[in-house]
């Protein structure tokens, strides 16, 4: 005389879902802070010279790395090259094609947050890094910066 027939077959409760949306974001939040930007690699061979007084930039300017130094490939042969936007520049003329495109990009700020990042090898002359330089002061881009090694 129970109340309880064996024959019906019970339902599952529902699961619920209300939590889902926090383990989402607490997934998203732990990635964003983890995550590092990798350095990006370089067509040529920098060895950064040594300096005793440096200075670090803000992370919210807008820099642009040109990477002086002898190519790693060898079918770019042996001389000193200048490595910008993931590629070996041609000469010097093709710089100021790429500034006149970032000048129109960057217009609003071009004048104060543009930074120009100049991470040159050791050995190399500096006619070649003078020449590219020669080719930022006809774009009017005239922040150039260093990057070396800090000593203590």
């Amino acid at each position: 005389m129970s109340r309880f027939s064996k024959n019906k077959k019970r339902k599952d409760p529902a699961i619920s879902t209300a939590s889902l949306p926090d383990i989402v974001f607490m997934l998203l939040f732990f990635f964003m802070v983890t995550t590092t930007k990798k350095e990006p690699e370089s067509g040529v061979i920098v060895e950064k010279a040594k300096a005793s007084a440096v200075t670090k930039l803000d992370k919210t300017n807008t820099i642009f790395n040109y990477y002086i130094g002898k190519p790693k490939n060898k079918k770019f042969g042996t001389n000193t090259r200048v490595y910008l936007d993931d590629q070996i520049v041609p000469n010097n003329a093709a710089i100021s094609l790429y500034l006149r495109e970032k000048k129109d990009d960057y217009s609003e700020i071009w004048n104060t947050e543009v930074y120009n990042n100049f991470k040159v090898d050791v050995n190399t002359e500096m006619r070649v890094v003078k020449g590219v330089q020669d080719e930022l002061r006809e774009q009017d881009a005239l922040k150039v910066v260093y990057s070396v090694k800090a000593t203590k």
